[in-house]
This record gives structure tokens, sequence and C-alpha cells, in this order.
């Protein structure tokens, strides 16, 4: 019997692997069972289809997956995707081929988290306006008080836009420094939010306007995109801030540098946008009192090294005949053979 393939599919526009250590996290696990590997460095669709119609399992780098791509996948079990976002990746096609979609999950949860209540509490202490006059040498009780006001962090309240694992992990470290949590999630169930203790709206602009900040944490998708957009932004507190760390396209850019405009919001903290990287002449990347980071709230030494320790744990559960952990296309089981669950390695 033929040991199975699997092709692991990376742009060719980045550097191949420099240091066979960052390769070897993900085949560490990954050679716990028999398999052919092949790496591929692909730069077109045709590149693409090649790499992956015989594969039986395929590890996709943040190769853009298209449903012309996937109905060229003629054995595939799987598709184990690097990172925590799935959108290159046409979900509904796999399923509807019967092939399992599963991402890394949770592998990078806290520094995401981290990186929002940084953000959380840059805006509220102003922390970009302070570094500027200080470095501009102004250093006095009335500069200081031209930033008033400035309430305390303790006692206001996050809005948190979607309550999933990076969600919950943002309230809890909220939640340590006395900040009130209230979501929006039409998915979450009434007992998580109990056991969490925070506090579900109805609606999207509900949230906004009981909130001193709105964080953003979805995927995208057809339901998610352009979801903060001028309905939201002209429900929020004129003091309030807008942060987003998940992905630029699940607010709309225009709407929000319209609402930064028109003093709607106070201001905005943001690691993702629309168009990444982001031009220069960005109108959100002149104002002083937005942050922006080039999506990196999810990076560290431990989350880069976990992300692809994760990536051949799941790859070698498929393979083992399991479900993969973080199956992200869960109608998938209807047309597919029963496998055993998923079970740490």
């Amino acid at each position: 019997m033929s040991k199975p393939k699997v092709a692991y599919i990376r742009s060719a526009a980045l550097d191949f692997w420099s240091d066979s250590a960052e390769l070897s996290l993900t085949t560490k696990t990954l050679d716990l069972v028999d398999h052919d590997l092949e790496i591929h460095m692909v730069s077109s669709q045709g590149e693409i289809i090649e790499a992956v119609k015989d594969a039986d399992l395929i590890i996709d780098e943040m190769v853009p997956l298209g449903k012309s791509v996937i109905q060229h996948m003629n054995k595939a079990q799987a598709i184990i995707s690097l990172g925590h976002g799935f959108n290159h990746i046409e979900d509904q096609a796999a399923t509807d081929m019967g092939i399992m979609v599963a991402n890394c999950a949770g592998y990078c949860s806290d520094e995401v988290a981290n990186h929002t209540i940084m953000f959380l509490l840059a805006c509220s202490k102003r922390l970009l306006q302070l570094d500027k006059l200080v470095k501009h040498g102004e250093w006095t009780s009335t500069t200081v008080k031209n930033l008033f006001p400035m309430p305390a962090v303790y006692g206001q309240t996050l809005g948190l836009v979607g309550f999933g694992n990076i969600g919950r992990h943002v309230s809890k470290k909220a939640k340590a420094f006395g900040i009130n949590v209230k979501v929006y999630d039409p998915y979450l169930e009434p007992w998580v939010s109990q056991e969490y203790e925070v506090e579900r709206l109805g609606s999207l602009e509900s949230l906004g306007a009981e909130s001193d900040y709105v964080s953003m944490h979805v995927p995208l998708n057809s339901e998610t995109q352009n979801l903060a957009n001028a309905a939201l932004f002209k429900s929020m507190k004129s003091t309030g801030y807008f942060i987003n760390t998940c992905r630029g396209s699940t607010h709309n850019e225009s709407d929000l540098i319209s609402a930064l405009i028109n003093k709607d919001i106070a201001g905005a903290a943001l690691d993702v946008f629309e168009v990444e990287p982001t031009p220069k002449n960005n109108p959100l990347l002149l104002m002083d009192n937005v942050i922006a980071s080039p999506h990196s709230a999810g990076t560290s030494d431990n989350s880069s090294r976990d992300g692809r320790v994760r990536l051949g744990e799941e790859a070698a559960r498929v393979l083992m005949g399991m479900y993969p952990m973080s199956l992200v296309n869960p109608s998938v089981r209807t047309k597919i053979p029963l496998r055993n669950p998923a079970k740490s390695l």
C-alpha cells in the first residue's frame, strides 16, 4: 500500500527555509505517520493545482485556495492551514468536495489578546500623544491637561465583537484591570457568557453605545465582511475607541476614516487593514489618534514555534484517521466516512 502523499505549499515570494529547524517543528509530529512529503514553492494558480491535485493531505502556509483550485483536489482528505485565520481558503467549496479544513486555532490566542489589551491601555492613557509631547520637549501640567478627559481604565466597558477563543482570552485579561466586558456574538451560547461573566447584547449598535472600547474578534467571511461600518461608529460614544486585531476587511475602512475625521469616535488602534501592507498615504497612518501595527498581534517567539508544531499535529491526526482538533467546516462530517475523535499527540 502506497504511503499517503502530503503536499506542503508555500508562496515562492517567501524565502525558502533558511533554518531546517523551522520545518522540523512541523515534521517532528507528522513523522509519527508514514507519508511522502513534497514541498512546493508556488507562484501561480497552475503551480498550486499541480501541487495539490493528487495529494492526500495539503498543508497550506497562507497560499490562497479558491474554488477553482479546490475542485482539482482528487484525493485530499484535508487542508491544514498555518495560522488562525482561514479566509484565504474557500471552505464551502472544500465542504462540497468532502474535504476537511483545519486551522491552528489557539496557538497565538494569548499574544493577540495581549496586543488587544496593549492597544486599549495605549488609547486610554494617550500613550502616543504623551510620547510625542515629551520628545518635543513639552513637559508641563498644562500640556497634559490638554489631553483630558482621560478617565481611569477601571470601571470602563470593553465591547467584544465575537467571543471565540481569542475574545475569551481578552475578556479574562480585561477583567484583571477592572474593566466591564460586554459581548455581541449571535452564535454565543448563554452558558458560555455566564461562565465568563460577560453581558450579551442583542445588536452591534447597542454594543457600540454601551462601550468605551469596541474590539473585533471574528473570522473574516461573508457575514463579517464590513461588519464594523458607519452604523457601528455612529452608535459609539464620541470618547470611544475602535480596536481591530483580527482581519482588516471586518471593518469598513472608509467608514472608519470618516468617523475619525467627523470625531464620531475618539480614535482607533489597528493591527489589520483592508489592503496589506497598507499604502503609506492611507489617511489612517496620518492621524495622531490612530495606533497602527503591521498585522503582528499574534507574533512572538513562542507563537511562531507553537503554530508550526500545531500544523504537524493536525496533519498527523488526519493521517491517523482522526478528525483534526480545530475543524473549521464541521458540516463536512456529513459528507465523509466516520473518523475517530481528535486526541492529544
